[in-house]
């Protein structure tokens, strides 16, 4: 994706994107528990800012945005909750309690300090 990305930017273009990942310095017991908890992508054995090297990006930067993320997360899990009947009937019982369970899984363990939620930008070479 983010190598097709640097070919649609014209010169100088800047591309961003959101992702949650391992923090950093974890123990190999601490990413096993990360990649565990996390989406498919955090398992991955190298880091954005690599790939973005790698594709001759520049001005790379990381915002690290988990504490806006762990409000967001409780917040969509609250208002799961509260929406709980409405939502049981559209999505069915068991995707509502695979979601409402992937989301407080995935709190927790940014809570624990195992994930992070990420603000990448880049800038194609003008």
């Amino acid at each position: 994706m983010l190598s097709a990305c640097r070919r649609i930017l014209k010169p100088g273009g800047r591309t961003a994107f959101l992702t949650i990942e391992a923090a950093p310095g974890l123990s190999k017991a601490d990413r096993r528990r990360a990649n565990a908890a996390g989406p498919p992508g955090v398992a991955m054995p190298t880091s954005y800012v690599s790939i973005l090297q790698s594709l001759r990006f520049e001005a790379i930067t990381a915002t690290d945005l988990t504490t806006e993320y762990r409000t967001t997360q409780r917040h969509w899990i609250d208002a799961s909750l509260r929406h709980q009947d409405g939502l049981q009937a559209a999505m069915g019982d068991q995707a509502f309690e695979d979601r409402v369970t992937n989301r407080q899984v995935t709190l927790d363990a940014a809570e624990e300090g195992l994930l992070r939620r990420v603000l990448y930008t880049a800038r194609r070479p003008g």
